[in-house]
């Protein structure tokens, strides 16, 4: 293997734990000194590469949604305030208190039973006639609610 294989070898492997940590793509061609263009052309032509790159992506993902589950369930410790200030209990030391993210729970939820927690709101997308006859209409009467 030659130093430039190696190099290479070395470079790639420092992009893909980089991306498996921070999921930024810039950020990780950047640790390992490479570009961003020639990255993703690698990408298009080397499958194996493409598969590396995406299972560091999943595991970076993995990681938020950890802290997402952490900061649904357990909650993120807070610093309780008053219009004066913190408060402090009987040595001095500022009182904290969780904090939960219900929108963290909901979207967990959604996420992973949609078919129980998912929007339910739907569209009919079906329409008879000719459009600009049933819009001209629409605006026709909301004209005359305005006028009277």
């Amino acid at each position: 293997m030659s130093r430039t294989d190696d190099r290479m070898n070395r470079s790639t492997r420092v992009f893909l734990d980089t991306l498996a940590k921070c999921g930024n793509i810039s950020m990780a061609a950047k640790a390992a000194d490479l570009s961003r263009p020639g990255l993703y052309a690698r990408r298009e032509r080397d499958e194996q590469f493409a598969r590396e790159w995406d299972e560091a992506m999943d595991k970076a993902i993995d990681t938020l949604e950890a802290e997402a589950w952490r900061r649904a369930r357990d909650g993120v410790p807070e610093f309780v305030t008053t219009g004066k200030g913190l408060v402090l209990d009987k040595e001095g030391q500022p009182v904290t208190q969780n904090r939960y993210s219900d929108t963290l729970l909901i979207t967990l939820l959604k996420a992973h039973r949609p078919e129980r927690y998912r929007d339910r709101a739907s569209v009919d997308m079906n329409v008879t006639g000719n459009l600009a006859e049933l819009i001209d209409a629409g605006r026709k009467r909301a004209q005359r609610r305005d006028d009277g």
